[in-house]
């Protein structure tokens, strides 16, 4: 019987190291690594240009802009997602039109971090004002 407790036990920890080494684990903003601040400026065209600065160095695919109150959603697709975006460093979303001081926007990054090969997506909330 103890030759069977240890055996089990043997492969019950293997199991738990395999699963556990999964390359693909999802990092969430609050709850992980990656974190983005948001900010705005007039844009060129008239209209809002959001901004976005990562709390760490980290490659970003895409950024879902989502306007939840008027079922708006826009999706900007990174044309390298190979580079990696500096911590601390500003860098432009999108510029948009109609944009309103008091409304709610969430901006969703799918990225990885360029590391540790972790995918993750962080949503971060901004106020117009």
């Amino acid at each position: 019987m103890t030759k069977f407790k240890t055996w089990f036990l043997a492969a019950s920890l293997m199991i738990a190291l395999i699963a556990g080494c999964n390359k693909n684990d999802s990092v969430l903003g609050p709850n992980g690594a990656v974190t983005f601040q948001i900010s705005q400026r007039p844009g060129q065209l008239g209209g809002v240009q959001f901004l976005f600065t990562p709390q760490v160095d980290t490659r970003v695919m895409k950024v879902v802009s989502r306007l939840t109150a008027q079922q708006f959603t826009d999706t900007t697709s990174m044309p390298n997602p190979n580079y990696v975006f500096s911590k601390d460093t500003t860098y432009i979303i999108n510029e948009y039109i109609g944009v309103e001081n008091g409304q709610q926007w969430n901006f969703d990054f799918i990225g990885s971090l360029p590391n540790q090969n972790t995918n993750y997506t962080s949503t971060s909330s901004y106020t117009v004002h």
